[in-house]
């Protein structure tokens, strides 16, 4: 196979940025030419601009979708926004983007390549023939701006070429998946009052609640690392009182979630050392000697920092 395609279809360590794929010396040597001589940081932009079309941005490498499974993409990627940004609900949109691959030796006659190395770091292709829609929130850094004119073109390929298209829209199946597991979650969600999913140490939680103030609420079956809120299973109705708890040994303190008003409120017991933040921003809080309290919350991921662990914990309201 080609070593462009071999290297595709390899996953990179994020550890260790390691590529588990057999080639020999030269075929390394090959990649490590194509960027050896381009060296380019994204800008240092304390406030993101806001997405619009025409725009490049690198795409998170892992991120928890909308069924809080965890996603984590084969390679680095990078992406053309081709359409403005369309709403899905208050807080969340998607946009319409376009792959860019550094790999211009697999460019066909017709292929949309641009040379100008100062751009993003390299020379690219602008994958035309791999649109994908995907969720913002899953965009990473902001890369700058580049405009044109996307079109369709039939052509003949190389056994290769075909073969480089057809990894690359597998690949790229990792940025749809975000649309794809906020539809299946949007089927669900009139089952439940609201929910959390709740990340740490790589692994994922999903904790529903019921609807409330029903007498019987429906209780779908559910799988995987879904469950319901320990106050589902009182046999009570349940109220805008009720909490959806969360305790893990990764995690030195008790979290609960509520929901009031459209709006949620994230107490931590005891009170101790946190920081919640959304995209960079961090939030105020009320505390008395006995926890901490977040309100007026919206939809969204957060994460939650605290010197009394080292693990990442990340949370999605919904």
């Amino acid at each position: 196979m080609n070593v462009i395609n071999k290297f595709l279809s390899s996953s990179v360590d994020e550890a260790t940025s390691d590529v588990n794929i057999s080639v020999n010396e030269n075929d390394v040597q090959y990649i490590n030419n194509i960027f050896a001589s381009f060296n380019r940081s994204c800008p240092n932009l304390r406030i993101l601009p806001k997405y619009r079309r025409n725009q490049i941005w690198t795409v998170k490498s892992q991120y928890v979708d909308f069924e809080g499974e965890i996603q984590t993409s084969k390679h680095k990627m990078i992406v053309l926004l081709i359409s403005e940004p369309e709403e899905l609900s208050e807080e969340i949109s998607f946009v319409r983007v376009c792959p860019l691959s550094p790999f211009v030796d697999m460019a066909s006659s017709n292929e949309l390549i641009c040379d100008n190395a100062a751009l993003v770091g390299f020379p690219f292709i602008v994958e035309t023939w791999n649109e994908q829609p995907l969720l913002t929130e899953i965009l990473d850094k902001y890369v700058g701006d580049y405009c044109c004119e996307i079109h369709e073109s039939s052509e003949e390929l190389s056994k290769d070429q075909q073969t480089f298209r057809e990894i690359e829209i597998s690949n790229a199946r990792f940025l749809n998946q975000s649309i794809i597991a906020y539809t299946n979650e949007m089927e669900r969600a009139d089952y439940f009052s609201f929910s959390v999913d709740f990340m740490s140490d790589s692994k994922v939680r999903t904790i529903h609640m019921p609807k409330l103030n029903v007498q019987s609420p429906t209780l779908i079956p559910l799988t995987g690392h879904a469950e319901y809120a320990m106050a589902a299973r009182s046999g009570n109705i349940l109220t805008d009182n009720d909490c959806i708890e969360i305790d893990s040994v990764d995690v030195p303190f008790h979290i609960e979630v509520r929901k009031k008003n459209n709006e949620y409120i994230l107490t931590i017991i005891p009170k101790v050392d946190v920081k919640l933040s959304s995209n960079g921003k961090a939030f105020d809080y009320r505390s008395n000697d006995e926890r901490i309290v977040y309100s007026g919350l919206k939809k969204g991921l957060y994460d939650i920092e605290s010197p009394l662990t080292s693990k990442k914990i990340t949370i999605r309201l919904k």
